[in-house]
């Protein structure tokens, strides 16, 4: 197993490389957490200079790898930790390995496109299917895809599904779409497109959708991805949103690093999901050397 990991490490990072992507490193312990409203980050802590100060295990590298792309506007990629509170189950662990990067000058598109190669390398892949959000709503459940909290409310009580009053429209999607998802990439990769504008954590809208994907092989969700909103306002207004409705402090030189932030493009893949499907294995404790949980 050792091996097999070196192995599969060696080649993701090969595989950048190979397009002119600088490797990074990045804190794993930072000043302010991610701001996520499906990711419950960890705090920490520490002792500094005599006294006590409250820090972040990253969730992500995102907001550390978009300053450096801020600063020096290349092409740029990180396999690193990440750490999650309430995280564990079959392909889910409070700590786990991840592989971000991004791409100066692309858009979504671009980073499917840069996938495919990458899962061709890594598994010979030579078919895969895009499928828009509203069309898995449509096809697996039978759904309209509506922003409207109300209407999208009636459609769920017309399908006899339940939810509390008090749920509000992203709490209801993920309801249904829990469902949907073991349904994708079944036979094939499949990247979902086009997310509701509810849902664009911090991608470009445009025509009323986001301009961000998912990938999904088996079942699994494998990638995260999108082209990146690059307006100082418009990712305060986002990060102001969610860290009141959660009571979190704002990273403020992650915002004003927008003012010089490139056009780009940045995916997230989860390692130990992606090396446990390598293998051809069920689950990640199939693929762990040591485990503290």
């Amino acid at each position: 197993m050792l091996e097999l990991w070196d192995t599969f490490i060696n080649r993701l990072r090969n595989f950048f490389r190979s397009r002119g992507y600088l490797e990074v490193s990045t804190p794993i312990l930072t000043n302010f957490p991610n701001l996520d409203s499906n990711v419950e980050p960890i705090p920490v802590r520490v002792k500094f200079k005599g006294k006590h100060k409250r820090l972040w295990l990253q969730t992500s590298p995102e907001y550390s790898m978009k300053k450096i792309v801020s600063k020096y506007r290349k092409s740029i990629f990180q396999i690193t930790k990440a750490f999650r509170d309430n995280e564990y189950g079959r392909f889910h662990r409070h700590e786990f390995h991840m592989l971000e990067w991004y791409k100066v000058g692309g858009n979504y598109k671009d980073l499917i496109s840069e996938i495919k190669d990458l899962l061709r390398v890594l598994f010979g892949y030579r078919d895969f299917e895009e499928l828009t959000v509203k069309e898995a709503l449509k096809k697996y459940a039978g759904i309209s895809l509506v922003e409207e909290e109300i209407k999208f409310r009636e459609l769920l009580s017309k399908k006899g599904i339940s939810f509390k009053e008090d749920e509000d429209w992203e709490t209801l999607f993920y309801r249904v779409f829990v469902e949907i998802e073991k349904h994708l990439g079944k036979d094939k990769p499949l990247f979902l497109t086009d997310f509701p504008t509810r849902l664009c954590a911090l991608a470009k809208i445009n025509n009323n959708r986001a301009e961000r994907f998912e990938l999904f092989i088996k079942g699994v969700e494998i990638a995260n991805g999108w082209t990146e909103e690059t307006s100082e306002i418009e990712v305060r207004k986002r990060l102001e949103k969610e860290a009141f409705k959660r009571d979190l402090p704002v990273d403020e030189d992650f915002i004003k690093a927008h003012r010089s932030i490139p056009p780009c493009a940045g995916c997230s893949i989860g390692v130990d999901r992606l090396f446990t499907l390598w293998l051809g294995k069920e689950s990640l404790k199939d693929t762990e050397i040591l485990s503290v949980v």
